[in-house]
């Protein structure tokens, strides 16, 4: 037995309503099942065939009138007898994998081209950073140079006043007869 159910409201696309029904009609035991998005007078709706024994089917049409996934806004469901073509469902598996890896990949490259722009600001800030260490790098050889240049400088006025300092109380102690 063939059916076709047509789920028409608001928000029937990306709600994971076929996912949704992929599920239910797996653990129904359906063999044959096909789901998919369309636009009908600017209206989303979500086609639904599948087919079954009568009891399978039965099961599913109350699934689909009863269950829906927890975002959906559902305002209509027709259901219909159906005479095409259902696809096997390891084959609308396949067409899934295959919407969702062309959904990915634009995702994935829009990833690495943020990755490669950050990327490249990382790679001028650690330029700018090297640059920075390398100015500190020469301020701190100026630095420990002047700092060295005033010790050797303190150091010798410091021996001329302490050597004058000497003489003058070798004078004083001559002066007052202390030698």
């Amino acid at each position: 037995m063939k059916m076709q159910a047509v789920i028409t409201g608001k928000g029937v696309h990306s709600v994971d309503y076929r996912f949704f029904l992929l599920q239910r009609s797996l653990e129904l035991g359906f063999q044959r099942f096909n789901a998919r998005n369309q636009m009908q007078n600017g209206v989303e709706q979500v086609v639904v065939q599948y087919e079954g024994e009568p009891g399978q089917v039965d099961a599913f049409s109350s699934i689909i009138r009863e269950g829906r996934p927890p975002d959906a806004d559902v305002s209509d469901i027709a259901f219909e007898p159906y005479e095409g073509y259902v696809l096997p469902v390891i084959d609308y598996l396949h067409v899934i994998q295959v919407e969702q890896l062309t959904k990915g990949i634009p995702a994935i490259l829009s990833i690495d081209k943020k990755q490669s722009s950050m990327l490249e600001k990382q790679d001028r800030m650690l330029e700018k950073s090297d640059q920075m260490l390398q100015k500190m790098d020469r301020m701190e050889i100026s630095i420990t140079g002047e700092i060295r240049d005033l010790r050797t400088d303190l150091c010798s006025h410091l021996d001329k006043r302490l050597s004058a300092m000497e003489q003058d109380i070798q004078q004083i102690k001559a002066k007052i007869g202390l030698l």
